[in-house]
């Protein structure tokens, strides 16, 4: 794996100051990242354990987009946009479940194949003659890597397993597609600009004080490694340590000698990054998968699950439990240290950050929102109305605003 140094990330002059205020306060912004940053980049929606049978099905919103993913007759898993296409009603009622051998349309009774084909429309003489292959679901790109499910409403570029290609050999230690849900899903709900949440998640520099326990399991050895490909990296060991406190010496001590990693994985936490804001986290004992995502303006959502393999050992059982408890207790930290830092930023004594070595997870996020929409460099908000076109300007002239 390469990994980008700090030179190499603080390459522009005045690039260590982060986004300036106005980026985490904007309705106007949030609008064009919703369509330019979250539409055009791959979204996960399920791990595959998730539609274990024909007709399973699990529906993904952003913006003004509904996805529903399914695993057809064949046993392929496909992605549709949830519109039916007679008067755009949703062509599944819920969020997640099992509609059979076809959609069919709540609203009319339309009804479609797994494979998104056009099936029945009731009472069809009431309408012209209609070339049913022409009114099929509209496919969504739709990617299944390591077992996990991922969709994009537009745009093209790499597939997930060119964009994750440094990290498929150690991702794929941790056999993902053979994993079941461990817990059910969470979502937290913030009433703040999603970047608020990337800021306090894309670094390790706020670990020895805001997350005390967490430092007590790994220490120094905490370490974040932005790769040159865009993924980014970061890993704490806890082989040899000496614990403080009592769990995180219960947690050790329970993690069973025997293991499906290999020993150089077996006493890591690693974490995995995809912009804009998709993370994997990695333990000996289950994985993570999370995502944050606006929802619209101040509005954001951090959505996430655990899976782990099948292992009915007593010593797993209670490791898994002791890891859901330490990480909680983390979870629940970095959610009031976001809702401090994102409440300063409404402030007239917020003129933007200061970034350090130790922050280069965020640099680098930000740098990447800043060559898909240069307009955010700027210092100063344009007026009001008027930011999409100069963005669009500043796109057309090939140019990110020095940053002052």
């Amino acid at each position: 794996m390469k990994f980008l140094s700090a030179k190499e990330i603080y390459r522009r002059a005045g690039s260590r100051k982060g986004l300036p205020a106005w980026t985490y306060n904007s309705a106007e912004l949030t609008e064009l990242e919703m369509e330019q940053v979250f539409l055009r980049n791959w979204m996960f929606v399920a791990h595959v354990s998730d539609l274990p049978n024909s007709g399973d099905y699990q529906c993904f919103a952003m913006s003004n987009e509904r996805a529903v993913v399914v695993r057809d007759q064949d046993g392929q898993v496909r992605a549709f946009h949830n519109v039916c296409r007679h008067r755009a009603s949703r062509v599944v009622a819920d969020d997640n479940g099992h509609c059979g051998k076809a959609f069919i349309c709540p609203f009319h009774g339309w009804s479609y194949n797994l494979d998104g084909t056009l099936k029945n429309i009731p009472r069809a003489n009431a309408f012209p003659e209609i070339d049913k292959s022409r009114f099929g679901l509209k496919p969504l790109d739709c990617e299944v890597w390591q077992g996990m499910i991922f969709v994009r409403f537009g745009g093209d570029g790499q597939s997930v397993a060119e964009i994750f290609s440094d990290a498929a050999e150690e991702i794929g230690l941790y056999r993902i597609q053979e994993m079941q849900p461990l817990e059910k899903p969470y979502q937290y709900n913030f009433d703040l600009d999603w970047k608020a949440v990337l800021d306090i998640d894309n670094e390790g520099y706020h670990v020895p004080v805001g997350h005390p326990e967490l430092f007590d399991l790994v220490g120094g050895t905490y370490t974040d490694q932005p790769l040159k490909s865009g993924l980014f990296r970061s890993f704490g060991s806890f082989k040899d340590r000496k614990h403080k406190l009592q769990r995180n010496r219960d947690y050790v001590a329970a993690l069973p000698a025997e293991s499906y990693l290999p020993e150089s994985h077996q006493q890591l936490w690693i974490y995995w990054g995809l912009f804009p804001g998709f993370v994997l986290t990695l333990f000996p004992d289950q994985i993570e998968i999370y995502q944050i995502y606006p929802t619209g303006h101040q509005q954001s959502v951090m959505a996430g699950v655990s899976y782990a393999l099948p292992d009915d050992r007593p010593e797993m059982k209670k490791a898994r439990e002791l890891n859901r408890d330490i990480n909680s207790d983390v979870g629940n930290e970095d959610i009031r240290l976001i809702e401090w830092a994102a409440a300063g930023m409404r402030s007239s004594a917020f003129d933007g950050a200061l970034l350090s070595d130790l922050e280069l997870g965020i640099a680098t996020f930000q740098n990447r929102l800043r060559e898909i929409l240069p307009v955010v460099s700027l210092e100063d908000a344009p007026a009001e109305g008027s930011l999409r076109q100069v963005n669009e300007r500043m796109l057309a002239q090939g140019r990110v605003a020095a940053v002052k």
